[in-house]
């Protein structure tokens, strides 16, 4: 056994994927929202008993391992350094020795978060020690308890404080080159410095729940450095995918089936202290759809809390721009003007009526806009409608359209019919752009008969793949009835019997790691997308009755045909041959009582 399969096999998928994606029960497989692409349809499907993951919606497909590369951005062998990790698997010392492997886990990157746990551990430390600091965060309302969870720090400044910070780090076995390296230090002309030095630290998480990056925030009255500083982006740290405690909030989002989403380190701190601990943060940049599209497969609703400033509003107003690309309903929480989360709640603030009062992305987009739009000129107004109904078009809701255009069409008292017109226009445009990105290869038509077969031997090969896990003895297709096959299913079934006669007892998974990688998510496609019953050899001969039943139609049509042009040529010699062929076929599905 490899180390990969060890680690499959000591691991469910079904515990590993629903930490990222709500799954219910369906038959036999469980079923969620695809966390892959967006969909309104729960199409992903989770195989507990083949170990495996399929959505029939993008066609991806995989195994555990698999599945944590593409969501966590790894490597095959990063993906399973992390599972053996996570879940603490045992390793048996034959494996190590085979692999040539002691430590199993990506050395660089494990560096980088083992020098980010200790910075941030070194950081919190000096803040407990420095009046300063901890007066600054008293004031902005934050308790020592939340102060020690959130693990919030200090970096002090000064050239003594830096040789402390270096032989505290050196203990730790880390040098100063890969401090260096992570951007927690920089090279000046003549000693190392910290963009970091005074200034209050917060800990990012990765979704992991890894240490990650710093942010940085300055304190002090004579300051007048930039309010905050973000660790340097790289391979493993991006602003525009990461979100601030989205690993402390993930538990309570998926429990309640929403989130609220503010725009600082303090306003999520200030949050989670008064309860809301499903609550995140962007790293002080815009939201992004890497942002959304986290959040989405973990949540329904999405609560945006932001400043109540202009530029507050702007930012929530850009969002329209990106939430109809993902399956999150969007609410916005307006606050009273020139407050923010922390401030209001730290005043005692009561944030219940603001929730139940929140508007949707859309009314809000719709509300905000129109204000004032009698006294706008004639190209405002049209450049206004067009911005309106552009994003209007891309809901697919009809309902949800009609009440936005009429909440517009009040608001800017205009004619209904006018805007109906104009975001039909829209959606015309839409249309055509994403057959423009999205270029579409329809497949050729087929006869109906040939729609059959294809179908009939869909259910066949799924019918003998699901066979085994009904406690039944693997059904095996007899040799001379391959040729009636694709050629695709017949590679397939070739395969299947090489895999029942290595493994009889578990041919599943000795051929989806032997089949070729093309043709494998077909593979598990079929093998997820029937439910069949425990007398599975019952179903695959009755199958495999009407499979012949129908291909030999098409062969008398085929042969017929052939036969035709035989005469028509004179070709007398082919025309035995075919006749030869046609009563053979003929006489072996006779005897097996197939025609």
């Amino acid at each position: 056994m490899s180390l990969f399969n060890h680690v499959k096999a000591n691991i469910s998928i079904v515990d590993v994927i629903a930490e990222y994606v709500h799954l219910k029960p369906a038959g036999g497989y469980l079923k969620g929202p695809c966390p892959f692409h967006s969909e309104k349809d729960a199409s992903f499907t989770v195989s507990p008993e083949k170990n495996i993951f399929y959505c029939f919606g993008c066609q991806t497909t995989g195994d555990v391992i698999s599945f944590i590369a593409r969501i966590e951005n790894l490597s095959q062998l990063d993906a399973m350094h992390h599972l053996i990790d996570r879940y603490k698997i045992t390793i048996p010392q034959e494996l190590l020795q085979k692999t040539g492997t002691s430590h199993i886990s990506s050395k660089e990157k494990e560096l980088f978060f083992t020098i980010h746990e200790h910075v941030g551990l070194w950081a919190h430390q000096q803040l407990l020690h420095n009046q300063q600091a901890k007066t600054y965060l008293s004031n902005r309302g934050f308790t020592p308890e939340t102060i020690k969870s959130f693990t919030i720090g200090y970096f002090p400044g000064g050239i003594n404080n830096l040789n402390l910070f270096l032989r505290a780090m050196a203990h730790q076995g880390i040098m100063a080159k890969d401090l260096l390296e992570t951007g927690i230090l920089a090279e000046g002309r003549n000693a190392f410095y910290s963009s970091f030095e005074e200034r209050i630290m917060f800990p990012i998480h990765d979704t992991l729940g890894r240490p990650c990056g710093f942010g940085g925030r300055i304190f002090k009255q004579q300051d007048d450095r930039a309010k905050y500083y973000n660790s340097k982006e790289s391979d493993v740290f991006t602003k525009g995918k990461i979100l601030f405690g989205f690993n402390r909030a993930k538990k309570a989002m998926q429990e309640k089936e929403f989130a609220f989403l503010v725009e600082g380190y303090l306003d999520c701190i200030a949050m989670a202290q008064h309860g809301y601990l499903n609550t995140v943060a962007t790293l002080g940049t815009a939201c992004t759809i890497d942002h959304l599209k986290l959040l989405a497969r973990n949540i329904k609703t999405l609560y945006v809390l932001y400043d109540g400033d202009q530029a507050g509003q702007n930012a929530m107003l850009r969002l329209t721009e990106l939430c109809w690309e993902v399956n999150l309903e969007l609410h916005v929480i307006q606050l009273p003007a020139q407050e923010d989360p922390a401030s209001f709640l730290i005043s005692g603030g009561d944030l219940t009526p603001y929730i139940l009062n929140a508007q949707t992305i859309f009314s809000f987009f719709v509300t905000t806009l129109c204000t004032h739009f009698a006294q706008k000129s004639l190209s405002e107004k049209v450049t206004l409608a067009e911005k309106i109904t552009n994003i209007i078009a891309r809901i697919q809701d009809e309902f949800k359209q009609d009440i936005l255009l009429q909440q517009a069409a009040h608001e800017m008292q205009l004619p209904l019919q006018s805007l109906k017109n104009l975001t039909i226009k829209q959606r015309h445009r839409h249309s055509i752009q994403e057959r423009i990105e999205k270029p579409q290869h329809p497949m050729p038509p087929h006869e109906e008969t040939e729609q059959d077969i294809s179908l009939l031997e869909e259910k066949i090969i799924s019918a003998i793949l699901n066979s085994t896990e009904k406690n039944q003895t693997p059904f095996m297709v007899e040799d001379d009835l391959l040729p009636y096959f694709s050629t695709q299913a017949q590679i397939l079934l070739k395969i299947y019997k090489k895999s029942v006669e290595t493994s009889p007892t578990k041919p599943w998974e000795t051929l989806i790691n032997t089949i070729d990688e093309q043709i494998k998510p077909w593979v598990v496609q079929i093998s997820l997308k029937y439910e069949w019953n425990d007398n599975c050899h019952e179903s695959i001969r009755q199958l495999i009755l009407h499979f012949c039943k129908v291909k030999w139609k098409i062969l008398i049509k085929t042969i017929k045909d052939d036969m035709h042009t035989a005469r028509i040529n004179n070709n007398v010699e082919h025309l035995n041959a075919l006749l030869e062929h046609f009563l053979t076929l003929k006489q072996g599905l006779q005897i097996r009582g197939l025609i």
